[in-house]
């Protein structure tokens, strides 16, 4: 076991030291790559000259010609062809003169600028280099104190183990005594006189073995974790700031000296448009954060996040005697080291405070000098138009001594700001460690108490810190929407769930739950881009869609969103731990292990992750229609979560990927705790994409300002009393909050989807679909005997005809029936939004699907109800929907009644004049 301990810190080092020489080998690329620009605009440079004065000695030459010909040339100007020729000569002027100022441009100015750069990506990289050995020193530091502490442990348990045999022999010695020898004669046995002398010695020195050897396994436990946290903190986090900040300002200076070259050309003609255009599209391709990803994938051996250590336990030890629990990592407490634990634990509590106020304010102090640095290197000096006016060139170079001291104060200030990263750098790997062992000694000594009010918080996602990064200021612009960073991209809109993912999956929700091979046939390209269009000028395309029709491009445009993050969903530094979580065969041993891992992503990308599982989870629940079982959706959402690195065996980590998505999609409500944060709906209402702003719409504080439905009365206006069919909990003051089974007081419908009322004394809005209409027979009488024609003939043509016909069918089908309690009609629940295009039409309640009227494939009809209803005391009652557990825990109303939806006011006069008209 301590070979493969060593071993593998061996390779860790190996690993450390591959890393810097691939960062050697980064720095040597950059500089390259620098020299190679240099020489571009050298070679230019001299071509200009060339063509300079080739033009001038053109232009001079047939201006010479023109006076030696004068005499034979005295009509010339009075044809117009002169006009163009004397334009062409002054335009060869021009453009000599034009291109002598872009190669002293070139000269004077960009190739100095290079020559800069490549002075300053050396000396950052030396820097930030010097930071990273110190960062692996620390990490070897840390790696030699577990290997002593192993070794240690390893010992102590040996002369423990050794102790405790030899006690037993004497105990077994004297056992053999006392069973040869009379009790009388015992005592005055010399032999056994002196075996319980060494039994009592040999029980002292057990027990003394047996504290070292408990006081050497908790030191090397906390080793241990120490160990892991502090390689963690290295490749997740460290080495990502290492190479942004030797990556600081490079690409803001090669930026600054191209866009002088863009100076330079757009004073020149206009036929150099295109490469203008060029070169401003190269300029705004430049991403530090894009290239740092494409390194690390290139080198991906090389910044893999290693395996964590585990708990090497002695032979015997992997759970210890006194410890209550199966964890063979945990810290084990008793009465022995109780006090000194406790010590150590107050202690470690103190220097995580101070510890962690220090980080705050070295990292506010990080982005302050990080904002001045920013500026120096944005200075806004590349323009050079004063080097293409026809006056003579004033000489605007700025004095050598300014010159030398802004070079001065930039390195000033630059040296100040690497010192802070490289002490914030240390002080927060440190941070990280202790944090570990204050977990396991909390855990040890049962200190849950102290979990909410300690300066040092559990490891809580939803307390979870924003991801500091180093370059952040400034952003400029609008966000990448696609081929950018989700987390920066969230980050920057203030979203939870990016309005693209949240957009599609709501359509889906509605109308491609039933849709066979979604995610799998192809859409529309020209709808995709489109939509892709759209959605980057932050616009939803989506908004106003009412079926099916472009089913396909919609799933189409999420895929392509998720395959051209610039990070996958699924970080590459953690493929290998995704690998071997996902041929694990027991549910509980995968859910556990994966669910470690999203917990420790950033905030973001877990409640994304989160959000978007459980919408496959939902969608595959319909396979029988779709065809989308989870491995299916595995096949068609694997390569785009978890790309493969290009120097693995794609065939065979590609099985690997497809097992551990289709798993992850099953398992889904286990993996990923509901901690507060966006969660996917499965209920949702087509209204619902803003639903707090239509219940502040739609239903005004002043009843007055109300507009009735068209062709309401004042009766309609009357009381009426509802059942809820599901739990409501209110989101704002304007809601009522209910149970089911509650009887709600209905006084007025404000809108198609909600309702005034009240309940237990408390006036507020009830939404439409969580509620069953109580209908008396006086009411029905009522609502019948005004204008029943009026309202077969505006509000229930659709659905009239849809009962009629199917008066005949068997009431399995869901046809609307009389009782034999009094003639009073079961009452369906009212219909999904799908089916209220407007207030003065009614169309067939949707299915599961959201497509109005496509309710055959769950067995109902257009506008019927359960079989199974029973009337009550006059009052007709609908069967509850086949799903009410599901639907109580829906923010939003249910949109999918199996059994029929509420009623609004004016379909029960409705209804019930078409029920009377079906029994007569």
């Amino acid at each position: 076991m301590m070979r493969s301990e060593a071993l593998f810190i061996r390779e860790l080092r190996s690993q450390l030291n591959e890393q810097l020489r691939a960062l050697d080998g980064r720095v040597d690329t950059q500089t390259a790559l620098v020299g190679e620009l240099q020489d571009w605009f050298r070679r230019r440079a001299e071509l200009h000259q060339d063509y300079s004065f080739k033009l001038d000695k053109l232009a001079k030459s047939l201006q010479a010609r023109h006076k030696e010909q004068k005499y034979k040339r005295e009509q010339l100007h009075l044809l117009s062809v002169y006009s163009c020729w004397n334009s062409l000569v002054n335009q060869t002027r021009k453009d000599a003169r034009d291109h002598a100022a872009m190669a002293d441009v070139y000269l004077n100015n960009i190739i100095p600028r290079f020559t800069q750069i490549q002075d300053d990506v050396q000396r950052i990289y030396k820097r930030c280099r010097e930071i990273g050995y110190e960062s692996h020193e620390e990490l070897l530091k840390v790696l030699h104190e577990l290997h002593t502490t192993m070794r240690t442990y390893h010992t102590y348990q040996t002369e423990f183990k050794n102790a405790e045999t030899k006690l037993r022999n004497f105990e077994a010695q004297r056992s053999k005594l006392e069973q040869g020898i009379p009790k009388e004669k015992l005592e005055k046995s010399k032999k056994f006189r002196v075996i319980e002398k060494e039994i009592q010695k040999r029980s002292n020195k057990y027990m003394d073995a047996k504290l070292k050897a408990l006081k050497a396994r908790n030191e090397y436990i906390l080793s241990m974790d120490s160990a892991n946290a502090a390689i963690h903190k290295y490749f997740v986090e460290d080495l990502s700031d290492i190479v942004d900040c030797m990556d600081f300002g490079f690409h803001s200076s090669i930026a600054r000296a191209l866009k002088t070259h863009v100076s330079g050309q757009e004073c020149m003609r206009r036929s150099l448009q295109g490469g203008i255009d060029d070169i401003n599209k190269t300029i705004s391709n430049l991403d530090s954060r894009l290239d740092k990803q494409r390194f690390l994938e290139f080198n991906n051996a090389a910044f893999m996040l290693p395996k964590k250590f585990e708990f090497q336990g002695h032979k015997g030890d992997e759970t210890h005697e006194d410890s209550t629990t199966t964890q063979v990592n945990q810290v084990v407490v008793n009465r022995h080291v109780q006090e000194e634990m406790e010590k150590r634990y107050a202690h470690l509590v103190s220097r995580l405070t101070s510890l962690k106020t220090e980080s705050e304010e070295t990292w506010k102090t990080i982005e302050t000098a990080e904002k001045t640095l920013m500026e120096m290197i944005n200075t806004r000096d590349y323009d050079c138009a004063h080097y293409f006016v026809d006056e003579p060139r004033p000489d605007n170079k700025q004095p050598e001594s300014i010159m030398i001291k802004m070079k001065a104060d930039r390195q000033e200030t630059e040296d100040f700001y690497l010192s802070k990263f490289r002490e914030y750098t240390l002080g927060s790997n440190l941070i990280t460690r202790l944090q570990a062992r204050y977990e396991l000694m909390r855990k040890a000594l049962g200190d849950e108490t102290q979990a909410s009010s300690s300066p040092t918080p559990t490891r809580n996602l939803v307390n979870k810190p924003r991801r500091r990064r180093i370059g952040r200021n400034p952003l400029m612009g609008q966000p990448k929407l696609f081929g950018g960073s989700l987390e920066e991209y969230l980050e920057a809109t203030g979203q939870e769930i990016p309005l693209i993912m949240k957009s599609c999956i709501r359509v889906i929700n509605l109308y491609g739950l039933h849709h066979q091979g979604i995610f799998r046939v192809s859409g529309s390209q020209v709808e995709i881009n489109n939509f892709r269009e759209s959605f980057e000028r932050m616009e939803d395309p989506l908004a106003d869609v009412t079926d099916a029709s472009d089913i396909n491009s919609v799933a189409g445009v999420l895929k392509l969103y998720l395959r051209e993050l610039r990070e996958p969903l699924f970080p590459t530094v953690f493929f290998d731990q995704f690998m071997e979580i996902a041929p694990l065969e027991k549910k509980h041993d995968f859910v556990v292990k994966m669910r470690d891992v999203v917990t420790s992503l950033p905030r973001p990308v877990f409640v994304v992750m989160r959000y978007l599982f459980a919408f496959l989870n939902h969608l595959s629940e319909f396979s029988d229609e779709n065809m989308m079982d989870p491995y299916n959706l595995a096949i068609c959402f694997g390569p785009t979560l978890v790309p493969i690195p290009e120097d693995k065996d794609q065939v065979q980590y590609q099985n690997l990927v497809n097992e551990l998505i289709k798993n992850i999609i099953i398992f889904s409500e286990d993996i990923f705790p509901g901690d507060g944060g966006h969660v996917y709906e499965k209920y949702i209402s087509r209204d619902s994409i803003d639903l707090e702003v239509e219940a502040c719409d739609a239903p005004s504080e002043n009843p007055d300002e109300v507009d009735s439905e068209p062709g309401q009365s004042e009766d309609e206006s009357e009381i009426l009393e509802a059942i809820a069919q599901f739990d409501f909990l209110a989101r704002s003051e304007r809601e009522l909050s209910f149970n089911k089974g509650d009887v709600l007081v209905l006084h007025s419908q404000v809108s198609s989807d909600w309702w005034r009322g009240s309940f237990q004394g408390k006036q507020g809005l009830i939404p439409d679909k969580y509620i069953l209409l109580k209908i008396r027979d006086e009411d029905k009488d009522r609502l019948s005997d005004r204008g029943a024609a009026e309202q077969l003939r505006r509000r229930a043509s659709s659905s009239s005809e849809s009962i009629l016909s199917s008066s005949t069918q068997q009431s399995s089908e869901g046809v609307i029936k009389p009782t034999a309690h009094n003639g009073a009609a079961q009452a369906p629940l009212s219909p999904s939004p799908a089916s209220m295009q407007s207030q003065d039409s009614c169309a067939s309640p949707v299915s599961r699907d959201g497509l109005g009227g496509a309710s055959s494939s769950l067995g109902l009809d257009s506008g019927g109800v359960s079989d199974g209803a029973q009337a009550d005391g006059g009052r007709s009652t609908s069967p509850l929907p086949s799903t009410p557990g599901q639907a109580s825990h829906s923010p939003t109303p249910p949109h999918s009644l199996q059994h029929g939806a509420c009623l609004s006011l004016s379909d029960v006069s409705s209804i019930v004049s078409v029920q009377e008209e079906v029994t007569a």
